[in-house]
């Protein structure tokens, strides 16, 4: 049996820490602190201690004989013991600590020992007790109801004391059996690039206020909330006699491709194609060409918002085509269509030539490394000039074969036709060149091209498989995310059960849209792949935390300027992750000094109620693009009187938040000097008060207008003209030359040699 100390002894028996040392100092034991050790002997020399202090209390039961006429009385006397005078003290405090009452409470919830062994302790205890409270019940039963009530009050008394010995007793027992940690237990933790302080306190299982304390001595300043790098976790971890193993997610990562086997040889594969251009070079009007579709003419605007993929066959061989967006807020998406490609067709039009995206474009296929291909669109306008367009290609590095260069220019037309055949062609041959490979067998891994939320489907995304093969119910990893795939179609959006590589394909089954390019991967191993996706989580969140944190600081410095500012806070709800993404870094490329443009939200979905509270809370607009809002959301929005505007293209989205800024925006105040009038003279009028005589010397004196006093060029007042005449008429104003009568609106302050200046302001809306 482990020995305990006196703090630990007094929690177990619930006495308090000063009245426990006083009953000790009492029984002859040699404790005065806490943290004096209590050993078994200790232990029972303090128990018969309270047993006999509790025995030593004197207490009188009478009862009177039936038989007897004459008046005796029987006495259960408990004599103090010989020290109970120099105890006396210890016994009251420690009788006053113990609640007999409650350690009945605990006795009946006690399960630890055996009803029938408790009987027997009980009936030990207390069989000098019950004896003497039977004979004079047999003795004198007729006096019993005289004396009912002492009786009962000195049974409850003793009941509730013999409780109380055996609540101690039993719990000193149990005390015995408490087995204290005799040595250290040093443990491993794996510690990745950053850690959140509470989180390392419970990996250690010590106390968060122990571990900031060890952080502090060493210089860092953090909350229990807060984030540490690895090298001072690893320090801290050392510090406190434990071994910080260095986690990177990456290697982690880098692990579990590792366990991933393909079995068979690379085999040939379909080429992914990418259409790259400037917005409305025709790039979507060749692919509808291509597919004999018309696409083009269901999209709004009549623009590609979105990145589009398709599979085309040609001639026994299948192609993949995907379609990127023009317009330069698409920027990203046109950058994963370039970096997710094998080929890159460049569209440029023939009556526009190279234009800013275009440049944009070819720039993201050459950091890529990817194979260019041009396609000189529209050659069917009058105004085309095939020559101008090569020129410019040429400029850009992209010299066509007929100039010398290596690059192939074919010139198309999407309306007729014309050319269309040659560039499958190109498309194809320069496919053969490449020998383009990859294993079919194993798990798939690719990257997101786009993801949204569908009604009736969940979140959503669209796939392209560029090793292995996908199956339905396979269990994928995509970013922080770790799913079983629900349904796989293809991009006619048919229902099909295997895809396999450079074929796009839309997936279900996601607990939320992941971010549009990031990689995903079958992993067979559930266990590896769980703890890669939450720790990609912590990070994303340690991220997040530390992006708020600079912030806060940003905030703190910069508050002071941009107090006065107006704010525009805005919420944007859009179908596909490409779109908010595009979106949101639309409005924050805006720059506007005189206010704040702050995106609060940016989401997949429709417009919901919580939305709505949130644009109540931070007093926000709503954009939706390809979304609306349901019943609920637009009726509570109607009653807080927030603006919800639905876009289907991103020119007017951009417009619309253009309006909303510089409606939020102070107009430009400019101020036009009507006339100017010199005080010749002052006097008082019964009928209008104080009047300056004046005459004009510039431009015109209108009545009603504000005006300034000047006193020697300096500005002593700015009011209203209040009344204007000429001689006794009224007059509404009065032009250079001529003399008049002016009131000035409460002031009578005027001078004679003072100018009355007349003024107008005209407010000027904000233009961004």
């Amino acid at each position: 049996m482990a020995d305990i100390n006196v703090k630990q002894l007094s929690k177990v028996i619930k006495i308090d820490l000063e009245s426990l040392l006083a009953q000790m100092s009492a029984a002859g034991l040699s404790h005065k602190s806490e943290n004096d050790v209590v050993s078994s002997d200790d232990k029972k020399v303090l128990l018969k201690f309270i047993k006999d202090n509790k025995k030593g209390i004197k207490k009188t039961i009478s009862l009177k004989s039936p038989k007897s006429e004459t008046k005796s009385n029987l006495s259960v006397t408990r004599i103090n013991s010989p020290n109970s005078d120099k105890k006396n003290e210890a016994k009251q405090d420690f009788k006053g600590s113990i609640d007999f009452d409650e350690a009945e409470r605990k006795r009946l919830n006690a399960q630890n020992e055996s009803a029938e062994e408790e009987k027997k302790k009980a009936e030990a205890k207390t069989k000098v007790v019950r004896k003497s409270k039977q004979e004079p019940q047999k003795k004198a039963p007729q006096n019993l109801k005289k004396d009912k009530k002492t009786f009962k009050d000195s049974s409850k008394h003793d009941q509730r004391e013999k409780e109380g010995e055996k609540f101690l007793e039993k719990n000193l027992e149990n005390v015995q059996k408490f087995e204290k940690p005799q040595e250290f237990v040093q443990k491993e933790v794996k510690i990745p690039q950053t850690i959140v302080v509470s989180e390392l306190a419970k990996a250690l299982s010590v106390k968060s206020s122990d571990l900031i304390k060890s952080l502090m001595n060493n210089g860092v300043m953090v909350t229990l909330n807060q984030s540490i790098d690895q090298e001072t976790a690893i320090l801290v971890v050392e510090e406190l006699g434990h071994i910080g193993i260095p986690y990177d997610l990456e290697s982690e990562e880098e692990k579990i491709l590792e366990n991933i086997t393909y079995e068979g040889n690379e085999e040939p594969r379909n080429p992914v194609v990418s259409v790259l251009g400037h917005v409305d070079h025709g790039k979507t009007s060749i692919l509808d060409f291509i597919r004999k579709s018309s696409v083009a003419d269901q999209e709004e605007g009549g623009i590609t918002q979105g990145i589009g993929a398709y599979q085309v066959d040609h001639e026994g061989k299948t192609i993949t085509f995907i379609d990127t967006p023009g317009h330069a807020a698409f920027s990203e998406m046109r950058a994963r269509g370039a970096n997710s490609t094998d080929i890159v067709v460049l569209v440029v039009a023939a009556d526009d030539s190279v234009q800013p995206q275009t440049e944009e474009a070819f720039n993201h296929a050459k950091a890529a490394n990817v194979q260019v291909i041009v396609a000189v669109n529209k050659i069917d306008k009058p105004d085309s000039d095939l020559e101008k367009v090569k020129g410019d290609l040429s400029k850009m590095g992209l010299v066509p074969e007929d100039w010398g260069g290596d690059t192939q220019v074919v010139p198309v037309s999407a309306i007729t036709g014309d050319g269309i055949d040659e560039l499958i062609e190109s498309i194809t041959l320069l496919a053969d060149m490449l020998e383009l490979k990859t294993n079919h067998d194993g798990p798939a891994s690719g990257v997101v091209l786009e993801s949204g939320v569908k009604k009736g489907e969940g979140a959503v995304a669209t796939l392209l498989v560029q090793r292995g093969t996908l199956n339905s119910g396979d269990f994928v990893l995509i970013g922080d995310q770790f799913r079983k795939i629900r349904s796989l179609k293809n991009y006619l959006g048919t229902q099909i059960k295997v895809s396999e590589p450079s074929t796009p394909v839309a997936i279900s089954g996601l607990e939320f849209p992941p971010n549009a390019g990031q990689e995903f991967i079958v992993v067979k191993d559930e266990k590896a792949a769980k703890s890669l996706s939450e720790e990609r989580a912590n990070k994303r969140r340690d991220n997040r935390l530390a992006k708020k944190s600079v912030a806060s600081l940003d905030g703190i410095f910069a508050g002071a300027g941009e107090s006065a500012k107006p704010a525009v806070n805005l919420i944007i709800k859009t179908d596909t992750n490409g779109s908010a993404e595009a979106i949101s870094g639309a409005i924050n490329n805006l720059k506007v000094e005189d206010a704040k443009i702050k995106v609060v939200l940016e989401g997949v979905g429709p417009i919901s109620v919580n939305d709505v509270n949130l644009a109540v809370a931070s007093e926000a607009v709503i954009l939706g693009f390809n979304v609306r809002s349901d019943s609920a959301a637009e009726s509570l929005a109607e009653k807080e009187d927030i603006s919800i505007q639905y876009f289907g293209i991103i020119y007017d989205l951009l417009d619309a938040v253009k309006e909303v800024i510089e409606g939020s925006l102070d107009p430009e105040i400019k101020e036009v000097t009507v006339g100017i009038a010199e005080v010749k003279d002052t006097f008082k009028s019964p009928k209008f008060g104080f009047i300056a005589g004046t005459i004009v010397t510039e431009g015109s004196v209108v009545k009603n207008l504000p005006i300034r006093v000047l006193r020697d060029n300096i500005v002593i007042h700015e009011g209203k003209l209040d009344s204007l005449r000429r001689f006794k008429d009224e007059a509404s104003e009065v032009k250079s030359g001529t003399e008049c009568g002016i009131g000035i609106e409460n002031y009578n302050d005027v001078k004679v040699g003072d100018k009355i200046e007349v003024f107008e302001r005209t407010e000027t809306a904000r233009k961004i």
